[in-house]
Formats: C-alpha cells, structure tokens, sequence
C-alpha cells in the first residue's frame, strides 16, 4: 500500500503488519463469514483492498482542496487523515469475530483496544485520543443505515462497498446459489478510480452483463446516499461488449440541491440512463484498484 511521504501512516502500517494477534483476529473472522455463514471474504485480502481504495479516494478528494474532517474540527493534518481512514478501513468488519449482526457496534469495542497501541509513539497523548476517536466513528458508521458526521467514515463506507470485483461484491450470497445476488455478483469486471474536472472522484465499474447493475443500484447507492461524499463522487457502471464499452448507466450522486436540479429535492442519488456511450470524461488521473 502506497504511503507516499505520510511517515505517520507507514509506521502504523508496519505496525498493523507485524501484528500476529490482529491479522489472526482477521482471520477468525474469515471463519465466520466464509466457512460458517458463506459470505464473501472479509478476511486480510478484504481489509487491504479496502484500504487501497479508501486512500485513493481521500487523496482524490484532497488534490481537490477538499479538507477532511480532522482538519476542519481539529486543526490537524491531511496526512492525520489517512491515518484515520486507514485504521477504519483495517478494522471496520473486527466485530465479526463473534457475529454478523450488530458488527459495528463489536468492532468499536474491539478496535478501542488496538488503535491506542497502533498509534503509541507514533502520536502524543492529544492526538492520539483524537485519531482514535475520529477511526471509531468511520467503524461504527461504516454500515448504510447509520449516520455519519465525517467525510472520513464517508470514504471507508464507499471503499467498503467497491471490494465488488469478480464476485468479492459485499452484499452477502450463499456460495453456489444461483439467485441475483450471486450473478451480479459474478458479472463485476473490473473497478477503476480516477479524477476529472467535473468530480474529484470518478468510479468506472466494468461488468460482463448487465445484471451487475443490481450491486451498484442496491449496494453502492445506498452506501454513498448521506456520505459527505455527495457532490464529490459519480460512478459509471458500463459493460464491455465487442472491444468496446458501451455506458449503461449514470449515478451521479451529489448534493441535495444538485439533485433537486435533476428533479429530486429529497438529496437521494439520482440515475440518468444513457444508451450511446456519451459522457465520457478524457482526464488522465486513472487509478486501478489491482
């Protein structure tokens, strides 16, 4: 995972890992969701793609001069800010070492243990307390249902629920049934991260067919409705057919007033349904999440 010049974050990243006892714990939890209840992973693989895609969506956003949350309530650091989003990406799914339902709320009492000893050294006892504080709550409202108060538990949300490629999608299936769940989970190719002058964060999606729509219109909307990412993000969900691609759907997922002006004023992401493949924005920031 890239670090760039954030020396905060790769002390912390090394940290996480050279910790037998957390990635153990990561592991404990794939035993539940894969073996025992047959969801997707959410073990090691699962946090560090969560983690990938979370820091290029933060980064996006601050080349955009668009300030986390830390910054504006706390007068820290944008680099302090990867650091939170990093620990909620790693840590976000730790409750489910002893159950699926109410994992949030687990993971919070799990993780208020580890964060302090992740970050001792690293940051005094002030910011410490609020690094902890600030991952704490991209943990507990990285489900759709919960509010959110950052722009920081809005990227670990959306990073969440974009670990969608070739059947890693989060929304839970039985393994081997054949329902919609599992072929639209199936038909994900590929997810690309990119930014262009008209949104800080574009997200292409690519699927062999189209019921890969289902995990964008049921999954990843309702993860981004009340983010503060609204405004800043839009995705493009497209199949490729014959070399080419052809654009099946448009989400653009913005503020309510943007969205009145498509002709909602209930602030719920809207879609716009485009059948020629227009729209296409040709800026060169693509970032992969392989």
């Amino acid at each position: 995972m890239p670090y760039n010049d954030n020396l905060k974050l790769k002390a912390v990243l090394d940290r996480v890992n050279n910790d037998e006892y957390l990635q153990s714990l990561w592991d404990c939890i794939n035993v539940n969701a894969v073996r025992r209840l047959g969801l997707s992973d959410h073990g090691r693989v699962h946090f560090a793609i969560v983690a990938n895609i979370a820091l290029k969506i933060l980064r996006n956003l601050q080349e955009a001069k668009v300030e986390p949350s830390i910054v504006t309530d706390h007068k820290l650091t944008d680099d302090d800010a990867e650091v939170v989003v990093f620990l909620g990406a790693v840590l976000h799914d730790l409750g489910m070492i002893a159950h699926r339902e109410n994992h949030h709320i687990l993971s919070v009492g799990l993780a208020a243990q580890i964060i302090p000893r992740l970050l001792e050294g690293v940051y005094p006892d002030r910011e410490r307390a609020i690094i902890t504080a600030e991952a704490l709550h991209t943990i507990y409202a990285h489900e759709s249902e919960i509010p959110q108060f950052t722009l920081e538990a809005g990227v670990v949300r959306v990073a969440d629920a974009l670990d969608m490629k070739e059947g890693r999608a989060r929304i839970p299936f039985t393994a081997g049934k054949k329902d919609i769940h599992a072929l639209s989970a199936m038909s994900i190719r590929d997810v690309r991260i990119r930014r262009s002058t008209r949104k800080p964060v574009i997200v292409e999606i690519s699927m062999y067919n189209e019921s890969g729509i289902f995990q964008v219109d049921q999954l990843l909307k309702k993860k981004i409705a009340g983010t503060r990412l609204e405004g800043f993000i839009e995705v493009v969900a497209q199949v490729e057919k014959d070399q080419r691609k052809s654009v099946l759907s448009r989400y653009t997922l913005g503020t309510s007033s943007e969205n009145t002006s498509e002709g909602s004023a209930s602030g719920q992401p809207t879609a716009k349904i485009i059948t020629n493949g227009d729209g296409n924005d040709q800026d060169q920031h693509g970032v992969t999440t392989r």
